[in-house]
């Protein structure tokens, strides 16, 4: 409880091997207010202690960042959106949402995908749609 405000900084992402304790500290908010915990920090670091609650790193935006980095995410077409420290996943190009901010439609065809299929998507539970041809990706949709 050391009353800390402001925004999570990105760069606590890079500390890898570091343990980074937030809880009690409630003025910290991500960027813009919300209570959204920077990508790289929620990937990247194992000790952060919001590492597990779904409000600051919601496992589906963590899945998608999977996805991109084993698609090879840095070649496609468009994707606007994806990897920001910040954004909320649902507002990712070509992923859209229930009301519960659940990941329904995954839209990535003729995006310049290639690599590998993901594992991760097994983890969109509440996927209903997915479309990925016209892509080089290699493997098969797991359950």
């Amino acid at each position: 409880d050391n009353v800390l405000t402001g925004s999570i900084p990105p760069a606590l992402g890079e500390l890898a091997d570091a343990i980074v304790l937030l809880k009690g500290n409630d003025q910290i908010k991500g960027k813009d207010g919300s209570k959204i915990a920077p990508l790289s920090l929620c990937n990247n670091v194992p000790g952060f202690d919001f590492g597990n609650d779904p409000t600051w790193c919601p496992p589906e935006r963590n899945a998608l960042k999977k996805i991109h980095e084993e698609a090879r995410g840095q070649e496609w077409t468009n994707a606007t959106g994806w990897v920001d420290e910040f954004n909320d996943h649902c507002s990712w190009h070509g992923v859209d949402c229930n009301e519960e901010n659940n990941v329904i439609r995954l839209t990535l065809e003729n995006g310049g995908l290639s690599g590998r299929i993901s594992n991760a998507i097994a983890n969109l539970t509440s996927l209903e749609t997915l479309h990925l041809r016209d892509n080089d990706l290699k493997g098969s949709i797991p359950d």
